[in-house]
């Protein structure tokens, strides 16, 4: 498991999409994810949206969840 808080724990990843960032810091698990995506099908929401709605995740980790991501894509450019 990765520390959502430690962007280090994040170095050796070259992407990751929020869902599986969230299940490898252990914030969310498969079911959660699962019924994001259902949700998702019906209801065109950004997926942290329902994520914060369902209350499975805190604005806090969501925001740190999408840092990780930005950090992910800038890693990519300059590779």
């Amino acid at each position: 498991m990765k520390d959502l808080y430690n962007i280090d724990d994040w170095s050796d990843v070259s992407y990751l999409r929020l869902g599986e960032i969230l299940i490898e810091s252990g914030k969310i698990n498969l079911l959660h994810l699962s019924m994001v995506l259902d949700i998702q099908r019906f209801q065109k929401m950004p997926m942290g949206e329902i994520f914060l709605s369902m209350k499975v995740v805190s604005k806090k980790d969501l925001r740190q969840a999408l840092l990780i991501q930005q950090s992910m894509q800038k890693r990519r450019k300059n590779a």
